[in-house]
């Protein structure tokens, strides 16, 4: 009798774990139809007006693709989710949540952060955890390179870096504004505005009269631009944020300074002209990923369109960036056909003519893409103009 019991309870015990097993592979199952794309957007601080235009173009992004079927992958069909989270303008927080989405929320992959120091912060994290990590507009040269010379396995970018971006800046200068002799203000609070300007010299053509710097936070930049009035320059070169440059463009403007004002694309966002006013935003140029009066791209057109409809505004460059950088994992996954990480990361370093809106783009060597640049002009706080630089 004992051992029919010690039978029945051993099959029991059998049935029970097959059945368990039947449940949690289908649990499993169910959960590997999503793809989790972690979102590190600085969506408070000193950073938000950039972090809330790309976590609007990564959701909008997740949000076309799952309506147009999904993301295919042998003969199965993914849905994406975004699981955001705000990094806050903190360089310890963007390594926190970065962790975090890695270890807790299990994301296959990652758009962002969005600053270059932020990107830095969160490499460690990124790297331990064997996740790619695309960010949308960390500009540094460095970001994609270990100390040793060789790449960032992980790190990509969608915008293009700092050096590209401050080489066809000087071609622009001499070529369309004529400007032979211009002051350059630096913000050397972080490798972008002093990268930006490095190589910014290097390429000018004309004569550089005066460079000058201050932090980020500055909001008095009387004495610097005393300096230079009454000196002899075509044209203020400004590397840096919209903060600290709508500041020194109203100043510049009220002092009767009103030459040319050229930036890189941390210019490039509305509330320049809130700061400067809309009077004083007047012939200033800076540098784009994406223009709606010049789109680079066939896929450029329809994406303006959509977004309008959605949000009925019309996208910025950092949104387009944040779109495109959803759309090359996209990519990465079906070329790879693997949702698995280590595979992700290695069709991201694959794209070749990938067609984004922000332009068609091949990964170089180092994770960068190569694509055509625009400088967009402003007149009365309002885009105008683009011009492409090729």
């Amino acid at each position: 009798m004992k051992k029919i019991i010690a039978i029945i309870v051993a099959f029991v015990v059998v049935i029970g774990g097959v059945i368990g097993i039947g449940i949690a592979k289908k649990s499993a199952d169910k959960s590997s139809t999503t793809i989790k794309i972690g979102g590190v957007f600085d969506t408070s601080g000193a950073a938000a007006a950039y972090g809330q235009a790309e976590q609007k173009g990564a959701d909008f992004a997740v949000k076309r693709i799952n309506a147009a079927g999904g993301v295919k992958v042998n003969g199965n069909t993914y849905k994406m989710q975004m699981v955001n989270k705000d990094s806050k303008s903190d360089n310890t927080e963007s390594a926190s949540v970065t962790t975090n989405l890695i270890s807790n929320n299990k994301v296959n992959a990652i758009v962002g952060p969005v600053t270059t120091s932020a990107v830095q912060a969160a490499v460690p994290a990124a790297t331990k955890g064997k996740t790619p990590m695309m960010s949308p507009t960390a500009g540094a040269d460095n970001i994609t390179v270990q100390k040793d010379g060789k790449v960032q396995p992980y790190v990509f970018r969608a915008q293009f870096k700092n050096s590209y971006l401050g080489t066809k800046m000087a071609q622009f200068t001499t070529d369309t504004v004529k400007a032979k002799d211009v002051v350059v203000f630096q913000d050397n609070s972080s490798d972008y505005g002093t990268g930006i300007t490095n190589a910014f010299k290097k390429a000018y053509k004309g004569n550089i009269v005066e460079t000058d710097s201050y932090q980020a936070g500055d909001k008095d930049f009387q004495a610097m631009l005393t300096k230079i009035k009454n000196k002899k320059f075509d044209a203020i070169v400004i590397n840096g944020y919209y903060t600290e440059a709508g500041a020194i463009l109203k100043q510049a403007r009220d002092m009767g300074i009103n030459v040319p004002v050229i930036g890189p694309d941390g210019l490039g966002d509305p509330k320049l002209a809130e700061i400067a006013g809309n009077q004083n935003t007047s012939n200033v140029y800076y540098a784009a990923h994406f223009s709606t009066q010049a789109p680079a791209t066939d896929a450029a057109t329809p994406f303006v369109t959509e977004y309008k409809k959605a949000y009925n505004q019309e996208p910025s460059q950092f949104t387009a960036l944040a779109y495109d950088a959803v759309y090359m994992i996209k990519q990465a996954i079906e070329d790879e056909k693997s949702t698995d990480k280590m595979k992700i990361t290695e069709g991201l370093a694959k794209i070749k003519n990938f067609n984004g809106v922000t332009g068609k783009m091949t990964m170089d060597d180092f994770h960068n893409p190569k694509k055509s640049i625009v400088m967009v002009g402003v007149t009365n706080g309002k885009d105008t103009t683009a011009t492409v630089v090729k």
